[in-house]
């Protein structure tokens, strides 16, 4: 192991690799137990001296290292997605059951790692200055995501900032509005249904009663995958209907032809079967 600054190298043969410890990484401070209950998973002894694991991990031509805190097993596992009603991280599997009924969460490292990295790049990355009057960038656009989950808010900013997306939010109808009235310029609101104080449908209903807001595509994002909730969405004058989990390549090529006022019938209605 070898060490530069804050960041961590381990040596594999004449390789140096990039070293991330998974405990740093996951972005949760819950203190959990020291034991782990299943009859099935049992550690892997290791000598007290030695050093935490490390799992080696290609993501396309890249090589990192996760240190772990301990390594249970290995098994061939069924993995089953999160419910429609949960919005979870990037790199969040779903979960498996194993054969005594314990519910183990299942995490992809290396996009785990991909998700730090962009956040690193983002926060280090200097504010560009707005292109000139009449040169128009679909990717410099300003997007106002209003959901009352934190963890949606953040994960589908990331996803948008990314891309190159200046994001706003708000954590409900009511403050989506005063986002509206506070910062001219926005080119697309990304919106939940479900919502306290003023939900999607109040929002959408407040912005028909505005001249300049109602210029303003909506694109519906929720849970409520049934035709029931996208008709009434779409007669309340929302652009488009996304449900959740959404495809992230397939969302961005929406965001960005809605946008850039390409919205053919195709992309009113995208959602997971």
């Amino acid at each position: 192991m070898r060490i530069s600054g804050k960041q961590r190298f381990l040596q594999v043969g004449s390789q140096i690799i990039s070293a991330y410890s998974l405990k740093d990484l996951l972005p949760y401070n819950c203190p959990v137990s020291q034991t782990f209950d299943s009859k099935i998973l049992l550690s892997v002894p290791t000598p007290e001296d030695w050093a935490l694991p490390f799992l080696v991990i290609r993501r396309g031509q890249q090589i990192y290292a996760l240190e772990v805190d301990r390594l249970l097993s290995e098994q061939e596992l069924v993995i089953k997605a999160f419910s429609s009603t949960l919005a979870p991280p990037s790199y969040a599997y779903g979960c498996t059951i194993l054969g005594d009924g314990s519910l183990i969460p299942v995490i992809n490292g290396a996009i785990l790692l991909e998700v730090m990295l962009e956040r690193e790049t983002l926060s280090s990355t200097p504010i560009i200055s707005k292109p000139p009057q009449g040169e128009y960038t679909p990717q410099g656009a300003t997007i106002l995501i209003v959901d009352d989950s934190a963890a949606m808010r953040r994960t589908l900013a990331l996803t948008l900032e990314k891309s190159g997306y200046r994001v706003l939010s708000a954590k409900d109808g009511k403050e989506g509005l005063e986002q509206l009235q506070q910062n001219h310029g926005i080119s697309l609101v990304i919106c939940d249904i479900e919502m306290p104080n003023m939900n999607g449908f109040e929002f959408l209903t407040q912005r028909r009663r505005d001249q300049y807001f109602f210029k303003i595509p909506v694109a519906m994002l929720t849970s409520r995958s049934n035709d029931k909730h996208r008709r009434l969405a779409m007669q309340l004058g929302a652009n488009a209907y996304f449900t959740k989990p959404y495809i992230e390549q397939q969302f961005l090529k929406s965001v960005q032809q809605i946008i850039g006022q390409e919205t053919p019938e195709s992309i009113a209605y995208l959602g997971s079967k």
